[in-house]
């Protein structure tokens, strides 16, 4: 008997490892009825194969190429995968690729997201359209898509024309969100009652994601005089990343172009936001970073570009009364004809360190880059470009701490607390 290495045999005697071992389930949403033709009611095709892969323990729910409408909402069980064929968002295209086509919930803000996704599932690689949405009166619609539980994903998505984008409010942990693209109206994402590091990464909403949609069953195509309507509609209406209740919250290279406010921090029932913002934009809206709360840990914020020029009276950083926490910015640049790139009120403390004032008072030189009606402010190492007033400092402000900054001209700062 010839010799075999103790190796080879261990692989000879091994037990054979099926198929079903090795490949999840899945199902083609087409084999169980859906048309994908703009037309047909594909909820209840979809919806089917998500229970079915859901029964099986998890899997994941194919979606072809195609446009399927929704005239429901739907459900993605613990553990299943929706799965458009996109690896990346998709933007100007012939093709709409895996495409939902919702009209379910027009009128009802507060209604049922057209997408509920429950513990370790998740959604990927397709658009959502509302081929209902008007222009002319843009109607409200409940979220597109809504997370609750431990571990859910929103990845490689694009946000053609939502009211409402992405839901992290009901009580959970470690969301991802990652790689979501889009045109947004109303709300963009929300976060509350995340008690466990949430994460959002590379996300870019713009309007033009509704501009460039190409025509489709139902829908003849972005009207031709409607872009000014849209950037009018986003710039008064429209908050981008709104951040209540987060513990420690990671989010990593997001920008919007278009709002009232890109990122507004706010107190709700379950409470306020602490967490690490790197590389995070805002341009072209009114209220880049507007901060009402925060945690006592605070934000994070590093290496932000922030333009506003929308409106009557853009300022790049807003604190408002309310505020009694800390933010914290670092080699952040502020450029573009604002009217002002830093108001503080409240009693909280805001830290500006390395950052970059270029453009400021475009109504009134007289208006300083930053202002503080309240609390207590640090500015180290700051860039000020422009030959007018660089800082204020209101009669109820705290003491401010002020070093090694440079200014185009003489410093001009004008303290207007009381002297002792």
């Amino acid at each position: 008997m010839p010799f075999i290495p103790l190796i080879f045999a261990f692989f000879l005697s091994a037990p054979a490892i099926t198929q079903a071992e090795t490949v999840p389930f899945s199902l083609n949403c087409r084999d169980l009825g859906a048309k994908g033709d703009g037309q047909a009611d594909d909820t209840a095709a979809i919806q089917s194969a998500l229970d079915q892969a859901g029964a099986a323990g998890g899997g994941v729910v194919l979606l072809p190429a195609g446009y399927y409408r929704v005239e429901g909402n739907l459900r993605v069980p613990p553990g299943v995968t929706l799965q458009g064929i996109w690896d990346t968002p998709h933007h100007e295209d012939q093709t709409w690729g895996s495409a939902l086509f919702a009209v379910a919930g027009k009128g009802d803000p507060e209604g049922p997201a057209l997408i509920q996704l429950s513990p370790s599932s998740a959604v990927r690689g397709l658009k959502i359209f509302y081929p209902e949405q008007d222009l002319s009166a843009i109607s409200p619609y409940p979220y597109a898509i809504r997370g609750s539980g431990m571990e859910y994903a929103v990845e490689n998505v694009t946000l053609v024309n939502a009211y409402q984008g992405i839901d992290c409010a009901p009580s959970h942990e470690l969301h991802t969100l990652r790689n979501v693209r889009g045109c947004v109206l109303k709300q963009g994402i929300r976060v509350d009652r995340c008690t466990d590091i949430g994460r959002i990464e590379n996300v870019h909403f713009n309007p033009h994601f509704w501009q460039r949609a190409k025509a489709a069953p139902g829908y003849s195509g972005f009207p031709a005089d409607g872009w000014s309507k849209l950037v009018e509609y986003v710039n008064a209406n429209l908050d981008v990343f709104i951040f209540a209740r987060s513990d420690w919250e990671y989010v990593l290279n997001t920008f919007a172009w278009g709002f009232k406010t890109c990122y507004k921090f706010i107190e709700s029932e379950g409470g306020a936001c602490n967490g690490n913002f790197l590389g995070i934009g805002a341009d072209g809206g009114q209220h880049c970073l507007w901060v009402e709360q925060t945690q006592p840990p605070g934000l994070l914020i590093t290496n932000g570009q922030f333009v506003a020029f929308a409106g009557e009276n853009p300022i790049e950083i807003v604190t408002t009364p309310s505020f009694k926490g800390v933010v914290q910015l670092s080699n952040c640049s502020f450029w573009g004809p604002t009217v002002q790139c830093v108001r503080q009120e409240g009693k909280g403390v805001l830290s500006l360190s390395q950052c970059n004032f270029r453009e400021w008072g475009r109504k009134d030189k007289s208006i300083p880059a930053i202002e503080v009606l309240g609390g207590e402010l640090t500015v180290l190492g700051c860039v000020f470009a422009q030959d007018r007033m660089h800082i204020r400092i209101g009669p109820e402000a705290g003491v401010p701490i002020l070093d090694h900054n440079r200014f185009k001209g003489e410093p001009q700062i004008e303290d207007l607390r009381k002297q002792p």
